[in-house]
């Protein structure tokens, strides 16, 4: 059987063929909670770097009734509880979606290609959240200064829209793709629960974090 390197590498460069893999592996939970395990990683050193720069969101209003000051201080709390939430709820209203659809298969293996969905498309932007807020941690940057740089007419603005834009388009094809192949669906009833999926994860994260 395929390892979780080889599997999760293939994510990337052979998406749909990797999650027919994964969906056919019986360790495909397994596996999947190892890829979001990264994500989570990823984020929860993003939140305790910017809780020790003096972060604070900027454009966002945080939903939570906590001060912008001391919102990241509580974020990094919150991150890995609420990334698995978003998680599971993606794969359960995707499954739902999908079984309307004419889907047949099981929550498991649709639970399993979203969680390696949403860890490979994390990527997209994690990867710029945990260097810059490693560099702001370090005092190499000012952190309020670059994150108001992100929310004005800078190229900081622009470089992080190409980001966001790639992070939902492959949200949205990794999803769709998990979805096909987690019920054998054809590829417009995939999109659809696929789509299903990324909204409800998206809002389920941005209800916590910011």
């Amino acid at each position: 059987m395929p390892s979780f390197l080889t599997l999760y590498l293939g994510a990337f460069l052979r998406p749909r063929r990797t999650l027919d893999a994964l969906v056919a592996d019986p360790r495909r939970v397994r596996l999947a909670a190892c890829a979001v395990a990264l994500s989570c990683a990823c984020y929860q050193l993003v939140y305790l770097f910017l809780a020790r720069s003096g972060g604070r969101p900027t454009v966002f209003t945080p939903w939570l009734a906590i001060p912008a000051e001391d919102y990241y201080r509580f974020n990094q709390w919150v991150i890995v509880p609420s990334l698995v939430l978003a998680w599971v709820a993606a794969a359960g209203f995707a499954q739902l979606a999908a079984r309307a659809l004419g889907g047949t298969g099981e929550f498991e293996g649709t639970l399993a290609a979203l969680g390696f969905g949403l860890s490979v498309s994390t990527w997209w932007t994690g990867l710029h959240d945990v260097v810059t807020t490693f560099l702001g941690w370090l005092r190499v940057i000012d952190q309020r200064a670059y994150e108001d740089a992100l929310s004005t007419p800078t190229p900081f603005r622009a470089a992080l829209w190409v980001l966001m834009t790639g992070y939902l388009v492959w949200f949205l094809l990794t999803f769709s793709m998990g979805v096909g192949a987690a019920h054998r669906l054809r590829v417009a009833p995939a999109a659809v629960a696929g789509t299903t999926g990324v909204v409800v994860y998206q809002l389920v994260f941005v209800i916590f974090n910011r």
